[in-house]
């Protein structure tokens, strides 16, 4: 699983909302992509989310096929103007610590005083949800009036963390000698589920289709198109592939060896905006 980020630090604002609100909706999947989603109690350390669910339940058996996830945390306003929210995606795991899980048990019982009413665990699983990705919701700040030829509303919303866009400037000043430039045929594989994690893979050109294989039957779960990428949860975690990814056309790929994302994450948790400007000077001279 990806690195704790409690020291990332959101917002005062972002933080102060989530010490209010109690429940948050938790989008999971099952390894071959069927949703669902709950809503469930939450306390939090700084971005870090703890929630808790029972083994035997739909989520906790979500999360240990497919630790990707998406979160919601809003309130009901009659004034869409009034609405406020956070959005956003991370990545979900058990907590095994015994520090960690009485961290998270004390945390429980200082916001639910009247739901943690024992002190035993048993029975439960804490689930903590490192976000990658979130968003905050503020219509009060901003007008959200639709023009006349749209439906609807529009919803104001602000970037406020995102773990791939906080590298310094020094240190992604070599990265583009390192970026290698790949190119496949269609149905040619790029990683194979079970193969060591060895690159990070950006989409220059093309589409490439993620499949996994279970009990010897291939199922579709996924797809890249041009400008995204993967292949960096795999690397963070030191685990194998969980998918095989092969090009659905023929497709160009910009690769960066797995030490060299390694150092890159290790200094920020991200690959910022002056990563993504080399990518950019990449991806336009590949083009021209």
């Amino acid at each position: 699983m990806g690195t704790d980020r409690a020291g990332i630090e959101l917002p005062p604002h972002v933080l102060d909302y989530l010490g209010q609100e109690a429940t948050l909706t938790l989008a999971t999947a099952t390894s071959s992509g069927v949703p669902r989603a709950a809503t469930l109690l939450y306390v939090n350390r700084g971005p870090l989310l703890y929630l808790w669910v029972r083994p035997q339940s739909t989520t906790a058996k979500h999360v240990e096929q497919n630790p990707f996830v998406s979160f919601t945390v809003d309130e009901y306003s009659e004034d869409w103007r009034q609405t406020k929210g956070v959005q956003g995606n991370g990545e979900c795991e058990v907590v095994l610590s015994g520090e960690e899980i009485a961290r998270a048990a004390l945390l429980f019982g200082q916001k639910f005083p009247t739901v943690s009413t024992g002190t035993s665990t048993m029975g439960i699983y804490f689930l903590k949800v490192n976000p990658t990705q979130v968003q905050f919701i503020d219509n009060t700040k901003a007008d959200g009036d639709a023009s006349p030829e749209e439906f609807g509303v529009n919803y104001h919303s602000d970037e406020v963390l995102n773990v791939f866009s906080d590298l310094p400037h020094q240190a992604v000043g070599g990265i583009e000698a390192e970026l290698q430039t790949i190119s496949a045929d269609a149905g040619e594989v790029i990683v194979r589920q079970g193969a060591p994690a060895d690159k990070f893979f950006i989409v220059v050109d093309g589409d490439v289709e993620l499949v996994r294989e279970e009990n010897g039957k291939e199922h579709l779960v996924g797809s890249f198109g041009q400008g995204q990428f993967f292949g960096e949860t795999s690397i963070m975690r030191g685990s194998p592939r969980s998918a095989t990814v092969r090009a659905a056309v023929p497709s160009t790929l910009l690769a960066l060896e797995r030490e060299t994302f390694r150092d890159l994450v290790a200094e920020a948790l991200g690959t910022t905006g002056d990563f993504d400007r080399v990518i950019q000077r990449r991806l336009e001279s590949l083009s021209e």
